[in-house]
């Protein structure tokens, strides 16, 4: 390749201009948008500060509405409306140019929306609280300070929504001022990359940047302008660093006006001097070090501080700013605000005081109210025009009244005498307080309440209080019944002692208390009957009544006395004793301790269960003759199984032979008698081995197994899916549970379900089975003798089949027992004896509901 060619080439030279021309035309273009979004930034910040302002002018707005001096302003002109309408047409004012700068902002004026319907409320209650404050009578007193918290509630909520727009602008405030700075940075470098350029392209860009510059320039000096009119201290400083690039203070680099106003100081004269030399308080609050965090840690720091300028107290909420090669510092005079917060927190305070004496005089009067049993109760008169006394109305009363009303206090208050005690004027009562009021003396009296046949007497005194009447009253009901209720209660107790004793007497019961200390026992009546003796015939303790023990038993009586004394704890137990009479019982006691004035005493029963026992020995002895009926019952299988089937084996051998050899010889007669024979023959062998199948179903079996019913259906339908399909029947089936069983006692269960519902379909519709499960509580089975779990699994099968009489729904459970001729439907009558029979030996009971012609359900309940 000639190098040299390309090199001295013009078409090279060209080539490069087009590169160079090419890349100066993006870098160009690349400024101009850089320097674009650079005046967009500034402006955006302008914006913000103009917010910011608003947002300041908003709040000293509506802090005038806190100071007292703005309240008494308004005591000292002639006219309230005008001084609060020109106030509420600043308040708007201040809220339209709020509204009008943040158009560009929902947020903010989503917050605009309650601001002004809170200023709107603010304006009311200033109205009725000035026209309150107007009133100088101790009555309105709580409701001045009642409107007073409303006005400073108010105040709090608008404070909120204030400060969440603060948070807002200044969060948009650091966003701008960050993407100006953004901007700012880029625009030297695009600068630079210009100045480097070819000078014949310089002039195209010249005028367009020279354009930006003084767009530039005059953002700059508005943004100036605004820096200097807004009422926040806005100071910009850069770090100064020493040898080890450690931070060891700030420069100014610029300041507004608000420093010549807050601090005294020209901006101009400490521009280029230290912030330690400038503010010292700076060092000796912190400061410097929430500056050096927001410059090393490129965060925003803010704070609220309290400062002293010439023996004047200011406070200010700073907030800091990395920005570009230093930090901005904007500081808001909180002053008027933290001056109404110290003065509504006193405020506060003495409203509290105020409130806890007024409570604490309500508590001390209500807790007598409380204290005493007594209704009292004021009441106020209600005259007509010629002054008399025609009703009264409630004015207080105590909650002693809701256990004769059945009306809390508050319900009663203010209603008229007549309308809550609508006796008042046949009882006497009204008469009785119209002379306490009309003679101005206590009156005593007795009057009575009567409400749903409940009558209540009480005992009154009525003393007169102004144009009214205070009443005393007493419920001496009790007082008026004690002595009908003690000779009612004493027939009482004598009718219950009575039954008490004819109840031990039948249930042969006793009952003992046994006083341990002493070792003296208090026996019922029954109880010395029970030992053959008469009531009270012999002082009882533990060593007499052992006299009374079968000397088989008297070795663990001892013991279990022992225990007893030594645990104090009870236990069941049952013993032989030998009567009076020398006949032998069987008692079984039981008891507590209990402590009786200060004593540990037991009580306890003593039951006669000689009859129990004896009866339990007579099961025993049913139980070996039932399990000598098993054992023949195991025998007659055995027979059955085998001697009686094997007749049978041989009948249908020779039939069997008869038939193919001479089945042709025979007369017309003859073959309807020998397929008689056959018949016979085949339900004799059906009858046998339903027989044998009902025999060996053991309840007793215990090696259950979990038993998934929707495979046992599905397999019954396998066995029954030729019969299914030769009557064409439809099947809807739930999905079953999983209990614990015999798999093939279940699946014989439902083959016999299914099986019938099939053989006993209607002759005119299609055979429908449905199979429907549902988990039931063990209240709901019909038997309730059966409740052995707390749940069951209720499946019934439903048909439409020929149905059945309900009056046979127990009968056709039995063995051999059917509705039908055998002529009309074939079977033996044990299917369902054999269900039944499963079903028990699970735990679970079989019933069956049903209307002839109409189909039939067999449910089974199963233990979950």
């Amino acid at each position: 390749m000639d190098f040299k060619y390309v090199y001295t080439s013009t078409k090279t030279y060209i080539i490069l201009l087009i590169v160079a021309f090419a890349l100066l035309l993006f870098a160009a273009s690349m400024s101009y948008k850089q320097i674009i979004q650079m005046q967009k930034s500034a402006e955006m910040v302008t914006h913000t500060l103009q917010v910011y302002n608003a947002i300041g002018n908003f709040s000293q707005h509506y802090n005038q509405a806190d100071s007292e001096e703005f309240r008494k302003e308004l005591l000292k002109k002639p006219s309230i409306s005008i001084l609060l309408e020109n106030y509420r047409l600043e308040g708007k004012t201040v809220v339209d140019s709020l509204s009008t700068l943040t158009i560009d902002n929902p947020l903010q004026q989503a917050k605009l929306k309650p601001i002004r319907s809170l200023l709107n409320k603010l304006y009311d209650q200033l109205y009725v609280l000035d026209t309150l404050n107007l009133k100088s009578d101790q009555a309105f007193f709580e409701t001045k300070e009642l409107q007073k918290t409303k006005i400073s509630t108010t105040l709090y909520n608008i404070r909120v929504f204030n400060y969440q727009m603060l948070k807002e602008e200044e969060r948009l405030m650091h966003k701008r001022k960050a993407e100006y700075a953004s901007h700012k940075s880029l625009a030297p470098v695009t600068s630079l990359l210009l100045a480097f350029s070819a000078l014949f392209i310089s002039y195209i860009s010249f005028l367009r940047i020279y354009k930006n510059k003084q767009r530039i320039k005059e953002s700059e000096a508005f943004l100036k302008s605004i820096l200097s009119t807004t009422n926040n201290v806005i100071n910009y400083y850069e770090p100064i660093f020493d040898t080890r690039d450690n931070i060891t203070d700030f420069k100014i680099v610029y300041a507004n006006d608000c420093n010549r106003d807050y601090f005294n100081l020209e901006p101009d004269k400490i521009k280029g001097k230290t912030v330690s030399e400038v503010f010292p308080f700076l060092i000796e609050k912190g400061e410097l070090k929430e500056l050096i965090k927001c410059y090393t840690q490129n965060i925003n720091v803010d704070f609220d501080r309290e400062i002293t300028v010439k023996n004047k107290k200011m406070w200010f909420s700073s907030f800091i700013t990395p920005l570009v090669n230093g930090v901005l510092v904007t500081s808001r005079n909180t002053t008027a605000e933290e001056k109404a917060k110290k003065e509504q927190l006193l405020f506060k305070e003495q409203l509290e005081k105020q409130n806890l004496e007024l409570l604490d005089n309500r508590a001390f009067l209500g807790n007598i109210f409380k204290s005493i049993s007594h209704v009292v109760i004021h009441f106020k008169s209600i005259r007509d025009k010629a002054g008399k006394i025609i009703d009264f109305n409630i004015l207080f009363i105590n909650e002693k009244i809701n256990p004769i009303l059945g009306d809390a206090p508050e319900e009663i208050i203010n209603k008229k005498a007549s309308e809550v005690y609508p006796n008042i004027f046949k009882s006497g009562a009204f008469e009785n307080l119209v002379d306490a009021i009309e003679n101005n003396k206590p009156i005593y009296y007795e009057t009575s309440y009567q409400e749903n046949n409940n009558e209540q007497w009480f005992k009154a005194t009525a003393i007169k209080l102004g144009d009214g009447v205070t009443v005393t009253t007493r419920n001496i009901t009790e007082e008026k019944k004690n002595s009908d209720q003690l000779i009612k209660l004493n027939e009482e107790l004598i009718i219950q002692n009575s039954i008490l004793s004819d109840a031990e007497s039948l249930a042969k019961i006793g009952s003992y208390i046994w006083y341990i200390d002493t070792d003296v026992s208090e026996l019922s009546d029954n109880f010395y009957h029970m030992l053959g003796c008469q009531p009270n015939e012999f002082k009882s303790s533990l060593i007499k009544y052992r006299e009374f023990i079968h000397p088989d038993e008297r070795e663990l009586y001892d013991k279990r006395s022992k225990e007893i004394l030594t645990d104090l704890k009870t236990r069941e137990h049952t013993y032989r004793i030998i009567t009076k009479q020398g006949k032998v019982k069987h008692f079984k006691t039981n008891g507590q301790f209990i402590n009786k004035n200060g004593k540990t005493v037991m009580i306890g029963v003593v039951q006669d269960v000689t009859d129990s026992i004896e009866a339990e020995q007579k099961l025993l002895k049913s139980n070996l003759k039932l399990k000598q009926s098993n054992a023949e019952l195991e025998s007659f299988n055995r027979v059955a199984s085998h001697d009686l089937q094997e007749p049978l084996r041989k009948i249908q051998l020779f039939i069997s032979r008869i038939e193919d050899r001479d089945i042709e010889q025979l007369s017309a007669k003859s073959k309807t008698y020998f397929e008689k024979v056959i018949k016979a023959v085949k339900r004799m062998q059906s009858l046998i081995q339903n027989l044998l199948t009902y025999s060996r179903i053991d309840s007793s079996k215990t090696d259950f197994e979990k038993v998934n019913l929707n495979n046992v259906l599905n397999k019954v339908k396998d066995d029954l899916a030729n019969r299914i399909i030769e009557t064409k029947a439809e099947m809807v089936t739930d999905k079953l549970p999983e209990i614990k069983g015999v798999v093939f006692q279940m699946e014989q269960l439902f083959t016999n379900l299914i099986y019938n519902a099939l053989k006993y379909k209607s002759l005119s519709d299609v055979p429908k089975l449905q199979i429907c499960y549902k988990k039931i509580d063990a209240s709901d089975l019909p038997k309730q003798n059966m409740k052995s779990k707390q749940y069951y699994h209720k499946i019934s099968f439903i048909d439409n089949g020929i149905g059945f009489d309900s009056q046979y729904a127990e009968k056709i459970f039995e063995v051999f027992q059917r509705l039908h001729q055998k002529t009309e439907y074939s079977g033996t009558g044990i299917g369902l004896a054999i269900c039944k029979k499963i079903v028990e030996n699970h735990g679970g009971l079989i019933t069956a509901k049903g209307n002839v012609g109409l189909g039939a359900e067999f449910i089974i309940y199963l233990p979950a």
